[in-house]
């Protein structure tokens, strides 16, 4: 009983296994696409047929393993693991397009924590030149300091050690995707 018990669960983490690399194998594939694409625009499209392509290649392998007898096609809770993979891949395409969208997105919020990383430490009057949008500066500044992204030192705002953790994850995500701030 235990035995047959680790044997699914070895089975069904290959299928899961596969799923998951597949998906970065699409992610990545993406990614190498929107760096030769036009920075213009958005590319979800684009994601969404890279990732059905690469849906179809895990369905595809996951029989031809399944025929060769090497992972039999048990099942969890009534889904066979291939599918319930399957479902988990096609549950990751839309977390991964919020995080892509995040990169075209340019919100007070983004334009006043990525003033501070680039300076170091501003004043509001810096800040009023930053954003222009007036209205929203002492909210997203209040909502900012809350938050512990950013703290005011003798009238001067500077990124605490979460806001420079959130500016770097945009950078990066920025710089991999090969846009620029805006789009």
């Amino acid at each position: 009983m235990i035995g047959s018990l680790r044997s699914k669960a070895d089975n069904y983490m290959a299928y899961l296994f596969l799923a998951l690399l597949l998906f970065c194998a699409s992610v990545m594939t993406h990614v190498f696409f929107c760096r030769k694409a036009s920075k213009s625009c958005l590319q979800a499209k684009a994601f969404i047929f890279i990732a059905f392509i690469f849906l179809l290649v895990y369905f595809f392998g996951g029989a031809i393993i399944q025929r060769s007898g090497v992972l039999p096609l048990a099942s969890v809770w009534g889904l066979p693991f291939r599918i319930s993979s399957g479902v988990i891949f096609i549950l990751l395409i839309p977390v991964y397009l919020c995080f892509y969208v995040l990169t075209q997105l340019t919100s007070p919020s983004k334009k006043i924590l990525k003033s501070i990383a680039r300076q170091g430490s501003v004043s509001y009057a810096d800040i009023l030149t930053c954003v222009k949008e007036e209205d929203f500066i002492n909210t997203r500044l209040n909502d900012l300091c809350a938050s512990g992204c950013v703290a005011q030192n003798n009238g001067r705002y500077v990124l605490t050690s979460e806001g420079q953790k959130i500016a770097l994850t945009l950078n990066l995500m920025q710089f991999f995707l090969g846009r620029k701030v805006g789009g």
